[in-house]
């Protein structure tokens, strides 16, 4: 049963009440204070009446605690109830002859029926002319017909009309129901398809905000790409415009800094022999590179560098990575510095936080290591270039290019402060040794002297080629007596050492001429003249000695 009919009947019962306590008056009226019968006090005469008040008041509690219960009442069950209830009221009435009773009441109730629009009102109607027709006919029979009799037929004519009326009015509603129904259904096609349209609305607005969602995400990625494109671009100019190394590398530094917002930078390379990693450049105080960057604490960096891997790690503890301690930091980001045709070292950055590096801060540390190597693979290409035209082939000493360059330079940063000394020198009679042992023993002589002037000067001094079997040595922050202690151990070495050439072994010995700058010159050009004119001095001298320039030996020349 719906909440609706539920409620119907709850108001029904609480008038049932009432009709039982009408009932109740009516009969202390009628047979107490209306009726003198002696029968009155009898027992028998209020046996039914008891009962059906009984009854009625029984049932009526029942319905109460029925219909309070939180369950469900089917139609079936319900509809019993009510023929119950009809035909205690027929029996009761009909017992009593309170036709006229009866009527009012079954009025009453064919409308509380028709209001909770049961489907068995005509039933009851039928139940209710059949009782009247029973008690017309009894009436006949047992020779009582009065008034009542005749009233009981227009209480039948009216529940015949009633059922007419009823079945016209049936007739009305289902028609009526049949129209509202397919208008119903109508509606609730169209209310279908609205909400058809409403959900396929509703996908293709999720769809579009998935679009739209994803074209963020792709114009936020583009932007970001874009941007790291123009800064790669930007710095792709810059490195490969700087060809010093120490430069280049303060450079990539900092902007790695700049643009990741990382804590600690730094730049490890190999050296020559690919055995160790030394820093290159690092925003770290040096002290702590040279704790932090120890050989038994980059093990990892060097097999990363060297396996050129690149990547990032999130997570990360002075356990893991050794170089780290001592550090608050907590995530790295690192990638090598190669080519295909050599490996350069490795770049690390470090930042205090957990989970910062991405994929896209990865990509562009990358872009950026592959520029740098492309320098680095430049500086040293270049470095080989500028070397192979610095060095003369042969020997190994600088050129006379160099020589000049270097010498102009030195002056020029001098100017007059301090003293720069040249030793020129040559083979004594190197033709002669020529013609005797040949050209290659000839140049097997040039590359020991210059390797044993090598290695007697002090670093920061040169020895270059100055023509032929000549050479020049460049001392700096010497005056020519401090020179000349050290060109005459250069001599006395040469002298001693035994050239040797598959069977041909010999020794040599040098001339040596050595002038002052600003002592004995003022300038290149005059410098290397006046230590010409020494070595001449030397040559003239009986060979094999060292002689410093001063002015009279252009006199006796």
């Amino acid at each position: 049963m719906s909440a609706e009919k539920i409620a119907i009947e709850k108001e029904y019962i609480k008038i049932s009440w009432f009709l039982i306590l009408a009932i109740v008056i009516y009969l202390l009226f009628d047979k107490l204070l209306l009726s003198h019968s002696v029968e009155t006090y009898s027992f028998s005469h209020w046996l039914v009446p008891l009962m059906f008040l009984f009854i009625s008041a029984g049932y009526n509690v029942f319905k109460m605690w029925l219909f309070n219960k939180e369950e469900y009442i089917s139609e079936e069950v319900f509809k019993y109830l009510k023929y119950f209830e009809i035909i205690n009221l027929v029996f009761f009435f009909g017992y009593e002859r309170l036709f006229d009773l009866m009527f009012v009441i079954s009025l009453v109730f064919l409308f509380y029926i028709e209001r909770m629009n049961m489907k068995n009102l005509k039933q009851v109607t039928a139940v209710l002319i059949f009782s009247y027709t029973f008690f017309i006919f009894l009436d006949f029979i047992t020779n009582n017909v009065t008034n009542e009799v005749l009233r009981n037929l227009l209480y039948i004519l009216f529940y015949i009309f009633w059922i007419s009326s009823s079945n016209k009015l049936e007739f009305f509603e289902k028609s009526q129901t049949n129209e509202i129904n397919l208008k119903l259904r109508q509606y609730e096609e169209d209310l279908k398809k609205q909400q058809k349209l409403s959900e396929m609305k509703d996908v293709k607005i999720k769809e579009l905000e998935r679009e739209i969602s994803y074209l963020k995400e792709i114009n936020k990625r583009l932007n970001v790409s874009l941007g790291e494109f123009f800064n790669l671009q930007e710095i792709s100019k810059i490195i490969t415009q700087i060809l010093d190394t120490n430069e280049l590398l303060k450079f990539v530094n900092d902007v790695l800094i700049g643009v990741t917002g990382v804590d600690k930078s730094s730049i490890l390379l190999f050296n020559k022999e690919k055995t160790e990693l030394y820093v290159a450049f690092s925003n770290l105080p040096e002290n702590e590179q040279k704790e932090s960057f120890k050989q038994e604490n980059i093990e990892w960096l060097k097999s990363v560098a060297l396996n050129c891997e690149n990547g990032y790690r999130n997570k990360v503890s002075s356990g893991d990575c050794p170089f780290i301690k001592g550090r608050a930091t907590k995530s790295i980001m690192y990638a090598s510095l190669a080519t295909k045709n050599d490996k350069y070292g490795i770049i690390l950055l470090e930042h205090i936080f957990e989970d910062v590096f991405t994929e896209d801060n990865l990509r562009f540390l990358t872009s950026i290591a592959a520029q740098v190597s492309i320098a680095l693979e430049n500086s040293s290409l270049y470095q080989q270039m500028r070397s192979m035209a610095m060095v003369d082939g042969l020997t190994g000493a600088f050129n006379r290019i160099y020589l000049y360059e270097f010498l102009e330079k030195e002056v020029q940063t001098s100017g007059g402060r301090y003293p720069i000394s040249i030793a020129l020198f040559d083979v004594d009679n190197f033709k002669k040794l020529n013609d005797t042992y040949g050209h290659l023993f000839g140049d097997k002589v040039l590359q020991t002297i210059v390797r044993i002037a090598r290695e007697k000067v002090r670093k920061g001094d040169i020895v270059a080629r100055y023509g032929g079997e000549e050479f020049i040595i460049v001392f700096s922050h010497l005056e020519s007596s401090e020179a000349y202690k050290v060109v005459e151990r250069i001599r006395r070495a040469i002298e001693s050492e035994t050239i040797e050439d598959n069977l041909v072994q010999t020794r040599v010995t040098v001339s040596f001429g050595i002038a002052s700058y600003p002592s004995h010159a003022d300038n290149v050009k005059d410098l290397v003249k006046c230590a010409d004119i020494a070595m001449y001095r030397a040559k003239s001298s009986g060979k094999n000695c060292t002689v410093i320039y001063h002015q009279e030996l252009e006199m006796k020349i």
